[in-house]
């Protein structure tokens, strides 16, 4: 059995083209014509543009800080938000009276979301964006888009406004805020300097010249004590032996002590007694100091003693003669000069005495206030302490308080420059035009798609039609299926009788 199956190559599907060319250009011809009909059937969309320019701030950024700092991009998505919200949608249905077949038909939350998907908004580049409208009115579709880049414009102008009053009044809440804070903090600190007044860090310098002064104060005061305790013994010795000489022997203890005086020794043994315990709470037990000073004091207790174990004996032999004797000894102030010097030296003692205690009181305060000086001195580094924690409080307020007023001051000049609309604007750079052509359908697209349609369908008709031909067109095919040489060929008598026409 032969096999009948045909090759094709370039030639063939050429020469098969020419003679299947009607079931080609039929079905192209057919498939652009319905094309065209169906472009000239279906409804015709308009679609308008306009450009909006963002324009930058007329003051620069260096002298006014804008508080608006984000990306066009990001302002555009929240306005488009507002704008394209299905309360401004319906105003804008109902002021332009779009659609109106289907507000009767249909409801209007979907009327409102097919307005949605015909509006288009595109950020072009950083200063400019575009926003189109489409429709089947060429007027109305103009209109709603210069309407849509007046609205863009005007809540534009609403959100920045509104952000930066908003941003004005939020600091102005934390200013008041941080400012009564700092009040409070600034009274913390008066009322701790007022009651730690004396102990400050401050003063530590002026406490330590103080406490210098005061100790020699103290020195030359108890130097000034302790000459005039000398004085006093020597003023009593003085007495004494102007008594002795004059007087029996005992007499003048008596008059002495009638007058009341002080015994200089017993003060003399109190003031050494006072230096030992300051030198012992200086030095050690074995110091020379404290070991003379014992000695010194060992000396004069033994002396006192002696002094009034005289002083007894003395009082014995007066009252023995007063018991032997009815007669008077005469007393040492019968003698004129005897009593002038000795009131002299009772004068000069009793001044003496009366100085010495003034000393003493002297030095009781300047040891009272040498105790509050050291007390000062040793409380400042605590009071050093406190002082740094609330002067690190308040320097902190301070800080925050003078950094909220500078973003105040801010944010008054950069919602003047809103108000006065220096800042940065959204300006329409290409309005919106009348539409020339429809957007929608694109026809040269719908007649492109026919062509190819019309194209392909011509070809499969082709291709069917010639694989069910079992035909032989060339004598090649004969000698390829059969696998013989074609010894003579008879013309068509067709195409002869068309060559002898």
């Amino acid at each position: 059995m032969f096999n009948t199956e045909k090759i094709f190559d370039i030639e063939n599907y050429l020469k098969i083209g020419l003679r299947r060319k009607w079931y080609i250009i039929i079905p192209f011809v057919l498939c652009v014509i319905i094309s065209f009909g169906v472009y000239k059937y279906l409804p015709k969309e308009y679609k308008a543009s306009t450009v909006i320019l963002v324009r930058a701030p007329q003051v620069p950024e260096g002298y006014v800080r804008p508080t608006l700092t984000e990306p066009v991009t990001e302002r555009l998505n929240v306005i488009s938000q507002e704008i394209l919200s299905r309360t401004r949608l319906e105003r804008i249905i109902k002021e332009f009276n779009l659609y109106p077949d289907m507000v009767k038909k249909s409801n209007m939350e979907g009327i409102v979301d097919m307005m949605r998907g015909k509006i288009d908004l595109k950020v072009e580049q950083e200063s400019a964006f575009s926003v189109s409208f489409e429709g089947r009115d060429p007027q109305t579709v103009m209109a709603v888009t210069n309407k849509l880049a007046s609205m863009y414009i005007e809540e534009n102008l609403k959100s920045r406004e509104s952000r930066v009053e908003g941003t004005a009044q939020f600091i102005s809440r934390e200013l008041k805020a941080v400012e009564s804070t700092l009040r409070k903090k600034e009274e913390m600190l008066r009322r701790y300097k007022e009651k730690n007044m004396g102990q400050l860090p401050e003063q530590l310098e002026t406490n330590l010249r103080i406490l210098s002064q005061l100790q020699e104060q103290l020195k030359t005061t108890s130097d000034t004590l302790r000459a005039k305790e000398d004085r006093l013994v020597f003023l009593q010795s003085q007495i004494e032996q102007t008594m002795d000489q004059r007087s029996p022997r005992g007499q003048s203890s008596t008059t002495l002590s009638t007058e009341g005086i002080e015994d200089p020794l017993a003060t003399q043994l109190s003031s050494l007694k006072r230096q030992l315990e300051d030198t012992e709470s200086k030095y050690t037990g074995y110091h020379p100091d404290v070991a003379d000073l014992k000695k010194k004091i060992a000396a004069l207790t033994l002396k006192m003693k002696k002094q009034e174990e005289e002083r007894e004996r003395r009082l014995r032999g007066v009252r023995d003669m007063g018991v032997g004797s009815n007669s008077v000894a005469p007393s040492p102030e019968s003698d004129p000069t005897t009593a002038g010097l000795i009131a002299q030296y009772k004068e000069q003692f009793r001044e003496t005495q009366s100085e010495v205690k003034g000393l003493k009181e002297e030095i009781a305060n300047l040891k009272e206030e040498i105790a509050l000086s050291q007390k000062r001195v040793q409380e400042t580094p605590r009071k050093e302490q406190e002082m740094v924690n609330l002067n690190r409080d308040y320097n902190l307020m301070m800080s925050q308080f003078q950094s909220l007023l500078n973003k105040k001051y801010d944010a008054q000049l950069a919602e003047n420059l809103e108000r006065k609309q220096q800042g940065e604007q959204f300006m329409v750079l290409d309005p919106a035009r009348l539409p020339e052509k429809p957007f929608k359908p694109n026809r040269n697209g719908l007649l492109a798609v026919g062509a190819l349609l019309g194209l392909g369908i011509g070809l499969g008709l082709t291709w069917f039609r010639e694989s069910m031909d079992r035909s032989f067109y060339e004598a090649s095919e004969v000698e390829t299926y059969l696998k013989l040489p074609v010894v003579a060929t008879i013309l068509n008598l067709k195409e002869e009788e068309k060559k002898a026409a």
